[in-house]
């Protein structure tokens, strides 16, 4: 499976094309072979629900800790 992502190179600007081999889904310039790994969907969809665990969790350092006057 190929999929291309026009001018989307980070560091020449040129086309770069998604792919995935053996070792997982890359990506790859076109015009200067700059090769990038990608992450699994999985392992960011995880990070990502963490992530958001974190920020629902809210810490209330005055009411925890009072603070000589």
């Amino acid at each position: 499976m190929l999929r291309w992502c026009l001018k989307a190179c980070p560091r020449c600007g040129g086309d770069v094309y998604i792919n995935k081999d053996t070792d997982g889904w890359f990506e790859q310039c076109l015009q200067c072979s700059d090769r990038r790994e990608l992450k699994d969907l999985a392992v960011l969809k995880k990070q990502t629900e963490t992530a958001a665990l974190d920020k629902s969790i809210r810490w209330d350092i005055d009411d925890e800790v009072s603070m000589p006057s």
